[in-house]
């Protein structure tokens, strides 16, 4: 990235610190937003001193996935080309946020059929992307095989095993140019995964009769009944 684009994301860094003061200094509850995303107040530490809002210089830059260093009594502040993607990515998955565990399952089983890995992703748990996140991306974020690939799923079947989690299984067919060739089958842990903003509704495990009749599936185990 070029010195002037280095020196404008700093500046901007530093001044949304001192613009933030005025802005917040008459209101009871500071809000924060960036490029028209709101974040959390407790995410950037926010609180105000005497009329002034004080943020954390470091977690706004950790939050565009930059570097902040302190030495020789200076501030380096460093911030990559893909911040700015970074940003469109998460409104995408945030987009895709799911409000129930079916709404889950169908954003994952549509991502399943695009061969998309990025719409699978957004829909995992914390933990399950931990897990997966560098299997997506040695795979390009993409997923599956150009034959057979998952047909249309008629039918999920809810089944609630806490007020926090529940297993979705449903059964898929097997599509070869436009026929069915066979039946796979799925079942699917969705759990609540609480947040200050709201709470929303993520899988947190798969499990396939085969996971690889259709090719590539990341994140997904056989079920004993396969072994």
């Amino acid at each position: 990235m070029k010195k002037s684009k280095w020196i404008t994301l700093t500046a901007a860094c530093a001044g949304f610190l001192i613009i933030s003061g005025s802005v917040f200094a008459s209101s009871s509850g500071a809000r924060i937003f960036i490029n028209h995303t709101e974040f959390s107040a407790s995410q950037f530490n926010l609180h105000m001193d005497k009329g002034t809002a004080m943020v954390s210089l470091k977690s706004i830059v950790e939050q565009f996935h930059g570097k902040l260093a302190y030495k020789n009594n200076s501030i380096y502040v460093t911030m990559p080309e893909s911040s700015d993607l970074s940003m469109q990515t998460s409104s995408l998955e945030n987009a895709l946020i799911a409000e129930s565990p079916e709404e889950a399952v169908q954003t994952w089983i549509h991502g399943v059929q695009k061969r998309s890995g990025a719409m699978q992703y957004a829909v995992l748990s914390p933990l399950l992307r931990q897990k997966t996140k560098q299997e997506f991306s040695d795979h390009f974020w993409v997923t599956g095989g150009s034959s057979p690939h998952m047909g249309k799923v008629e039918k999920l079947n809810s089944k609630e095993v806490t007020t926090n989690k529940v297993q979705i299984t449903f059964q898929y067919p097997l599509v070869v140019m436009e026929e069915t060739i066979g039946t796979g089958s799925a079942a699917l842990m969705v759990e609540k995964i609480e947040r200050e903003s709201s709470d929303y509704w993520a899988i947190s495990s798969i499990v396939l009769g085969d996971p690889g009749d259709t090719g590539t599936m990341i994140g997904a185990t056989a079920s004993s009944t396969s072994k």
